[in-house]
């Protein structure tokens, strides 16, 4: 079934999520006269290459060598990089970091994590949650419990000034080895439903959510790290598995979503993965869809992108042309950053698309009130909060490992050394 053909079962499906869902929907509407204004202003101020420099987001790990510290900070002070990752360590010393880099950027830093199971997937100082497959144990109340647990998360990730969670996964794990443990179930309705839950937990908190990995990878039998990987599903299988948690994410309100390097060759007969495939981004996602949110991909480094043997500056420059409008961790920033300038100053991309994009990140930055007049970014009272932190974690955790293990569901065992809440094949 080629991609321009839809079914009656799938346009019944959008419907009744739309009508169950409707509340909160997205809308550019919620963006006020003062964010709008705020977003003008800064936009004004921007040469061309500090606009390209909002839509990229370049990581931050432990143990970096004044190396690659001396070249994030020129990243900032030279570029005006947009955005952060922070990949795991401690909250001290991502304290400190951002302070640095704070103070170094006209336009304040916008930081992200992935926090699938709550801040501690990153930050040591934080309890971990269970993951997702454990999760779906629980048989009653599990939605409350994920608004819940969303909840807590966005207050976590609020505390330290984190405003950008790249959860949930809304990936249906119908035969992956390498998302079972990730992924909420084999059964849409559930993902659906517990993704969710999960994503207006942390909305409702202030948070930024963003689905992953559109448009569903819980398919693949090849890790997209490694290379990509390529599922025969049909537009009816996609619209009927995978894509049901994003209609309901989708009129929930989602505002992010993150691009997987996967091929959906029934739907793009090229072949290309996801990420810059410009039928499922522009034809599906955009136009059948109605996303109107921010479209990010997967790490531009993963080889599920490169190993068609494109060069860091080649990847960044075809997701961008491809509809993305956020360029994650991509290889030599510094280059791409210059490549895509280069690009928009010739004339090859239009400055009125750059501008557009920049306008949305932009947007995100006004609504968490980055770009008040004498904003703050320093992170204070930190050991206040994280206690205030673990004792909400705490009750809220006990309360879903009692839930968990008096399910008579069978257990996807998690991975060796997992430091979330492990049940056995017993479930104990």
């Amino acid at each position: 079934m080629g991609h321009r053909s839809s079914t009656l079962f799938s346009v019944i499906i959008v419907s009744l999520f739309i009508l169950l869902f409707s509340q909160g929907a997205y809308s550019q509407d919620r963006d006020s006269v003062k964010h709008k204004a705020q977003v003008e202003q800064a936009l004004a101020k921007m040469s061309v290459k500090e606009k390209v420099a909002q839509l990229f987001i370049v990581e931050i790990c432990r143990n970096q060598s004044k190396e690659t510290v001396e070249y994030q900070n020129s990243l900032v002070r030279d570029y005006g990089l947009g955005h952060i990752i922070f990949m795991g360590g401690s909250v001290w010393e991502y304290a400190q970091r951002m302070d640095e880099l704070q103070a170094l950027s006209k336009v304040p830093i916008m930081v992200a994590i992935d926090g699938e199971w709550g801040a501690a997937m990153r930050f040591t100082e934080y309890l971990p949650y269970p993951r997702q497959a454990q999760l779906a144990r629980i048989e009653k109340g599990a939605e409350k419990l994920l608004y819940k647990m969303g909840r807590n998360v966005g207050k976590e990730l609020k505390d330290l000034n984190i405003y950008v969670n790249y959860a949930p996964v809304a990936d249906v794990s119908t035969h992956s080895r390498f998302y079972s443990q990730r992924s909420f179930s084999n059964d849409p309705q559930q993902v659906a439903r517990l993704s969710t839950a999960y994503m207006k937990g942390m909305q409702d908190e202030g948070i930024y959510a963003c689905g992953k990995h559109y448009p569903g990878h819980g398919a693949t039998t090849v890790d997209s790290h490694l290379a990509m990987p390529v599922i025969e599903h049909t537009r009816q299988q996609l619209d009927t598995v995978d894509l049901l948690p994003y209609y309901s994410m989708f009129a929930n309100g989602l505002e992010m979503v993150m691009l997987a390097h996967i091929s959906f060759p029934d739907i793009d007969p090229s072949g290309v993965p996801v990420s810059i495939s410009s039928i499922l981004i522009n034809d599906v996602l955009k136009k059948e869809q109605g996303f109107k949110g921010i479209v990010i991909t997967d790490a531009i480094q993963m080889k599920g992108l490169t190993n068609e043997n494109r060069t860091p500056v080649e990847a960044a420059l075809a997701v961008y042309k491809s509809g993305s409008d956020m360029l994650l961790m991509p290889g030599e920033p510094d280059k791409c950053i210059e490549a895509l300038t280069k690009a928009v100053e010739n004339g090859e991309l239009p400055m009125e698309e750059l501008d557009n994009k920049v306008r949305r990140v932009l947007m995100l930055k006004a609504r968490a009130g980055y770009l008040e007049e004498g904003y703050n970014p320093q992170i204070k009272n930190l050991e206040k909060k994280i206690s205030a932190a673990k004792r909400r974690d705490a009750r809220l955790i006990k309360k879903m490992e009692r839930l968990m293990r008096k399910s008579g569901k069978p257990v996807i065992p998690a991975a060796k050394g997992d430091p979330t809440l492990i049940l056995d094949k017993a479930g104990k």
